[in-house]
């Protein structure tokens, strides 16, 4: 394996697959799975709907900066980033100079399928009827697609096979 790959920085929208494929890849490599939001959310105490709602998002954007900045001395990792973590603070720039930045591009009508079933667990788009769901994945994917795509790898994951292991993780 070579040591630009030793830092793996999954990034998409949410529900693209970012945790399920990336504790599988970890699983399955031997490397040690990374959440960002989960980071920020045991650091701080409370949900990140929380931060957002108590301290704003600027706020939580500089939380999500500090603790993917600070796995820049872990080896072997692979990180779920939250799905706007590439859009703020040249936070793109940052994953691909300091390890290899994966975009898992997913459809809009792709994503609306596993968030149904998860709205609940997700504060911003709880309320969200799924007509109204699948126009804000679709305007939020245009909005954020520019950062991703400066992604090393774009990996269309719609269509990947249960076992799928990527090339970039054989080691």
């Amino acid at each position: 394996m070579t040591s630009e790959y030793q830092r793996i920085f999954l990034t998409g929208f949410m529900g693209s697959g970012k945790t399920y494929w990336g504790k599988k890849w970890a699983d399955a490599s031997g490397f040690q799975f990374v959440d960002v939001d989960e980071i920020v959310e045991q650091e701080q105490g409370k949900t990140i709907a929380n931060i957002f709602a108590q301290d704003g998002e600027e706020h939580f954007r500089n939380l999500e900066t500090n603790v993917l900045r600070r796995l820049n001395n872990r080896n072997n990792i692979i990180v779920a980033t939250g799905g706007g973590t590439p859009c703020f603070n040249d936070n793109i720039s940052w994953m691909n100079e300091n390890g290899t930045a994966v975009y898992l591009q997913s459809s809009a009508e792709n994503i609306l399928k596993r968030l149904i079933s998860e709205k609940e667990k997700r504060p911003l788009i709880k309320n969200l009827q799924d007509e109204e769901l699948l126009f804000y994945i679709t305007e939020k994917i245009k909005e954020r697609e520019p950062f991703y795509k400066q992604a090393e790898i774009i990996l269309n994951v719609d269509n990947l096979a249960h076992n799928y292991f990527p090339e970039f993780l054989n080691i």
